[in-house]
C-alpha cells in the first residue's frame, strides 16, 4: 500500500474511534502497528499493575480517574490487514474548543512562582511546561502528519495513537525510560538543551547540572533494585532541531524485578518533573495551572518475554476537533532565567509545528 493509502486508513480508524498505535523506533525504516479489535483498552490506576500485562501502554503524567494508564491489546499487528468499512464515523461528541494560550507576561509570573523554591533551596529542579493551541485546518490528516514526522525525525521514536479515552496524540521523542529484552536492558538520562543545532556544541554549568541530576536520580532508583548499570556518557545527541546531553545506562534485569514496579520507580524522571521527586511532583500539580494529560507520561510496547520499548511522551500534540494542542517544557534550576527558558520552549514547539501543514 502507498503512504497515502496508509494515511487514509489511519485517519479512518480515528474517525471510527478505534484503539490503535503506530510507531517508528529510532533508526528504523518501517513503523510498527498494533490495534485492538473490540472493546476499550484496559484501564489501570497504578503503574504496578503493568507487571502482568502485555500490549501498547499509554501512561499519563499523573494518573487520575479520567487519565488512567491504558493498554491497547495487540489483536492486529499489521496495518495492511486492517479493513476499513464505509460505516459512518462513531466519534464521541466533544465540547467546543477555544484557544487559551499564555503570553510572555503570564509565563513570567509562573516562572517566578516556580523559581522561588529553587532559589530558597527547597527544591533542586522543576520542569515548567505549557501548552499552545493552534487552529486545525480542515484538510489536516493525522496519518500524513505521522509519516512526515517519521521522515523528518529519524533519530527519535515517532508515534501516533488513538483511543476513545485518550483521544489522538502525535509526537516525536528521543527519551527511553525503559527498553530491553532478556538480560539486556537500558534507560537514558536526557537533559540540557542547545539550539540552533549546528556546529560544535558547548555546555554551560546550568545544563551540566540538569544532566547530572537526572543521571544521579536514575542511578539511585536502579540501586534500590540492586542494579548497577554500565554508564556511557554524557555526550551530545541530536533530536529534531535541538541538541541535548545524554547518558546511557545499560543493565541486567534481576529475575525478581517486575517491569511495572521498575517503571513506577523511574516515572516521572527529573527530566519531566524535578527533584526531590515527591516534592517536585506535588508542586507542579498544584501550581502549573493546567492538566498535562498524557504529555510527559510514557508510551510503547511492554512485553517482558519478548521486547519492551517504552519512551517518555515528549514533543507531542493532542489532536482535537478544531485545534491542535502542542506541549513543551524546560527544566529549571537556580541558574535558569526566564528569557532563555521561554526561548527553549518555543524552539521545542517547532518540532511539532514543522510537521503540521
Amino acid at each position: 500500500m502507498t503512504l497515502q493509502d496508509n494515511s487514509h486508513k489511519l485517519d479512518s480508524l480515528i474517525e471510527q474511534n478505534k484503539s490503535f498505535a503506530i510507531f517508528r523506533l529510532p533508526e528504523e525504516t518501517a513503523p510498527s502497528f498494533v490495534m485492538q479489535t473490540s472493546g476499550e483498552p484496559k484501564q489501570l490506576f497504578d503503574i504496578d499493575e503493568l507487571n502482568l500485562n502485555k500490549g501498547f501502554v499509554i501512561a499519563p503524567f499523573r494518573i487520575s480517574e479520567d487519565k488512567p494508564v491504558l493498554i491497547i491489546r495487540p489483536d492486529i499487528n499489521n496495518l495492511d490487514a486492517v479493513e476499513i468499512t464505509s460505516m459512518s464515523p462513531i466519534r464521541n461528541k466533544v465540547k467546543s474548543e477555544k484557544i487559551k494560550n499564555s503570553d510572555r507576561n503570564e509565563y513570567y509570573k509562573l516562572f517566578q512562582k516556580f523559581y522561588e523554591p529553587l532559589k530558597e533551596g527547597e527544591i533542586k529542579k522543576l520542569v515548567l511546561s505549557r501548552s499552545k493551541s493552534i487552529p486545525k485546518s480542515k484538510n489536516f490528516s493525522a496519518g500524513e502528519t505521522f509519516y512526515r514526522a517519521m521522515e523528518k525525525y529519524k533519530h527519535s521514536c515517532v508515534f501516533l495513537f488513538h483511543t476513545p479515552i485518550s483521544g489522538t496524540w502525535i509526537g516525536s521523542t528521543p527519551e527511553i525510560i525503559l527498553s530491553g529484552s532478556g538480560n539486556k536492558w537500558q534507560t537514558v538520562a536526557i537533559a540540557g538543551t542547545r539550539y540552533p543545532n549546528k556546529g560544535n556544541i558547548s555546555w554551560d554549568d546550568k545544563n551540566l547540572l540538569e544532566q547530572h541530576l537526572v543521571t544521579s536520580y536514575l542511578l539511585n532508583q536502579l540501586s534500590s533494585f540492586k542494579i548497577s548499570p554500565e554508564i556511557n556518557g554524557p555526550y551530545t545527541t541530536k533530536a529534531a532541531n535541538l541538541a541535548h546531553l545524554k547518558t546511557d545506562l545499560f543493565f541486567t534485569l534481576p529475575n525478581s524485578c517486575k517491569l511495572g514496579k521498575l517503571l513506577k520507580s523511574l516515572h516521572p524522571t527529573p527530566a519531566v518533573s524535578g527533584l526531590p521527586k515527591v516534592d517536585a511532583y506535588r508542586f507542579i500539580d498544584e501550581n502549573e495551572g493546567y492538566d498535562r494529560g498524557y504529555y510527559t507520561g510514557f508510551l510503547g510496547m511492554i512485553d517482558k518475554d519478548n521486547k519492551t520499548n517504552i519512551y517518555v511522551n515528549l514533543r507531542s500534540m493532542k489532536v482535537g476537533e478544531s485545534l491542535l494542542t502542542l506541549f513543551s517544557g524546560s527544566g529549571l534550576v537556580p541558574a535558569s532565567n526566564c528569557k532563555d527558558e521561554w526561548k527553549e520552549i518555543e524552539q521545542k514547539f517547532k518540532t511539532m509545528t514543522s510537521i503540521v501543514y
